[in-house]
């Protein structure tokens, strides 16, 4: 139980709880624990966002699609992190991804009026989710704002940050070089140009099929302002 609690304690939403409170959080709360072994559905992308998901033991694999079916964004995220909490309240409460086991991991869940309770309870929990929405919130507003403006390395990794978690890895863009630079509005030697710049620099690795991220810290380190933060 020990090891349990540490995890816990470890969660975005949990941190700065007392060990103490959450002892007494336990034994009040139904919390759900669920083993996944590896590659099997987690979530599939458009299933309503009934419970607020969080990876306690393992990695997942994430994958999202554009509506045309062109680009792919997939990460793996790891223990401890939340799983899409920004669609768990709002008009669009479906999940965007599909969300797959990589190797067997453990997941924790919490139905939404066992949460809603929570956030009653105890004003840290509803402060940590303002925290976590707003975060997500800011970055998606200066991402599109980039799209417009900086250079074509900048705008690239503005896009790539907003739509990966901080804490994950693996990040793989699957997309034809055409798809994207049409997407950025930008000649294909201009485009081609910037990939070579960060593949120098050891930030990204590219093929004509897609791009595979390195370093996202030095993603990161290319903006003025870090949006993932």
């Amino acid at each position: 139980m020990d090891s349990m609690y540490d995890i816990l304690l470890q969660l975005p939403l949990f941190q700065g709880v007392s060990r103490e409170k959450m002892s007494g959080i336990i034994e009040k709360t139904r919390f759900h624990f669920l083993k996944y072994p590896d590659n099997e559905i987690i979530v599939r992308r458009g299933e309503e966002c009934t419970h607020l998901k969080f990876i306690v033991s393992g990695s997942v694999r994430s994958e999202m699609v554009n509506k045309s079916g062109k680009i792919r964004v997939s990460e793996t995220l790891h223990a401890p992190d939340v799983l899409f909490p920004n669609h768990f309240f709002g008009k669009n409460t479906s999940y965007p991804s599909e969300i797959r086991a990589k190797g067997d991991c453990g997941i924790m869940q919490l139905d939404k009026q066992s949460f809603i309770g929570l956030l009653q309870q105890e004003s840290i929990f509803a402060i940590n989710l303002l925290n976590i929405l707003s975060r997500r919130s800011q970055k998606s507003l200066e991402s599109f704002l980039s799209l417009s403006s900086g250079n074509i390395k900048e705008r690239l990794a503005f896009w790539i940050l907003s739509f990966t978690q901080r804490n994950a890895t693996d990040i793989q863009i699957l997309c034809k070089q055409k798809d994207l630079y049409t997407f950025f509005g930008v000649q294909r030697s201009i485009f081609m140009n910037a990939l070579i710049e960060l593949q120098d620099d050891g930030i990204i690795a590219f093929s004509s099929q897609g791009i595979t991220l390195l370093d996202r810290q030095k993603l990161r380190d290319i903006l003025a302002s870090e949006i993932d933060e």
